[in-house]
């Protein structure tokens, strides 16, 4: 195994060129699976298997530790110690809830630091452990917030009103449309134009003659971070713009970016940002909702009241996120699938799409045909073996492997 990895992160100039070099009779006519290197094929399936088992064990971990927490009644004692020290309702269920955040990122941060590992042996991460630990101690901090706010809120709303559950619906899904447009807002000062060939340019803007899409194109400088190259569509209606990374850009061919460019241009065109924030929000709303059935269905403790079983809410919905999780990725893989049919009507160009993806597989070490686990969980976007099919006419690989 060791050799193994030491040989598939040590090439991925070599295969960026080797994949380039690939003639478009083979890339719309051969499998997949002889297209992708063998080498970053097996490393593929061995990191699938990593992040498969790191994956069951956090989210396991973190709905476990909130269900003990307040089956063993450590979560009332925590509240209590809350109300003596604290003479604010309101602070004292904005400390609970921070402190639930707390808890369920603790209790992941061993996996997490062992996914990063993997991921660093493996070359899809460049950063060093520093770096990645100051990221994730970022990340509690704004979970602790963002936790002990809704905990807080939501409480305080409840006290007041019959109708909390609308006000709390209503917020929730204008902070997922709020989010999703401010996002560019957030990125500027590490976006800038790139720097693209006269050709290229050129291409690009009889692309935008055609769909009409005005949204600037920017540059996101991330080699310093990761190796991997990525393209998507940040904002929302018209704050939304083209993000390309370095990364991309220094290793796709111009008939690539050619098609990267249309699909975004059709990803805005069809307003999709605007139905993922809905969507995003709508399974948000209805698993707050069904998980607060769920828990009113559980008998309090003699300790209980609404602060101390947020620690039973919080478990339940991770449970619920274990049945809500599968429907949102394949929403998303249909989005994407539908862009990439759109795509290819503008660029007419299928060899350059089946080069995309044989280019991803490669890059970052995606299985042609995950399993099926990790499409439910762990997969939004499609296999490159069904989109290459797909881009060829021909019947799907991966069915027959499954």
């Amino acid at each position: 195994m060791t050799a193994l990895v030491a040989l598939a992160i040590a090439r991925p100039n070599a295969l960026d060129r080797e994949v380039s070099a690939i003639p478009a009779h083979d890339l719309l006519t051969r499998s997949p699976f002889d297209l992708v290197d063998p080498l970053r094929a097996a490393a593929a399936t061995h990191l699938e298997q990593m992040q498969l088992l790191l994956w069951v064990i956090v989210v396991a971990l973190q709905i476990g530790v909130l269900a003990w927490f307040w089956r063993s009644g450590q979560s009332a004692a925590l509240r209590d110690r809350l109300r003596a020290e604290i003479g604010s309702e309101f602070w004292v269920r904005f400390a609970f809830g921070a402190a639930l955040a707390l808890l369920d990122k603790a209790v992941a941060f061993i996996p997490l630091a062992a996914q990063y590992r993997y991921l660093r042996i493996m070359g899809l991460t460049e950063q060093l452990f520093r770096t990645w630990l100051l990221g994730w101690i970022g990340g509690t901090l704004v979970a602790m917030l963002v936790a002990g706010f809704l905990a807080a809120a939501v409480l305080w709303l409840a006290d007041r009103t019959h109708q909390w559950y609308l006000y709390t619906l209503a917020g929730i899904m204008a902070v997922s449309l709020l989010a999703a447009f401010a996002g560019p807002a957030v990125a500027v000062p590490a976006l800038e134009p790139p720097a693209l060939t006269r050709t290229l340019a050129g291409d690009i803007a009889s692309m935008r003659a055609r769909t009409g899409i005005t949204a600037p194109i920017e540059e996101q400088r991330i080699a310093s971070r990761t190796r991997l190259g990525t393209a998507f569509v940040s904002g929302l209606g018209s704050s939304q713009r083209i993000v390309v990374t370095d990364t991309l850009l220094a290793s796709q061919t111009e008939e690539e970016m050619r098609y990267v460019v249309a699909r975004a241009m059709v990803w805005i065109s069809s307003n999709t940002a605007l139905d993922l924030a809905l969507v995003q929000g709508a399974f948000l709303i209805l698993g707050a909702a069904l998980a607060v059935t769920i828990s009113d269905r559980i008998g309090f403790r003699r300790d209980d009241d609404p602060v101390s079983r947020l620690a039973l809410l919080g478990a339940i919905i991770g449970l619920v996120y274990l049945v809500a999780a599968p429907f949102y990725n394949g929403y998303s893989r249909n989005l994407d699938i539908s862009a990439d049919r759109a795509a290819l009507a503008i660029t007419h160009d299928p060899a350059s799409a089946i080069r995309m993806q044989i280019r991803r597989a490669d890059q970052a070490l995606v299985p042609v045909c995950p399993s099926e686990l990790d499409l439910w969980y762990l997969s939004p976007h499609p296999a490159p073996g069904p989109r290459i099919a797909a881009f060829q006419g021909a019947a799907d690989a991966c069915a027959t492997r499954r």
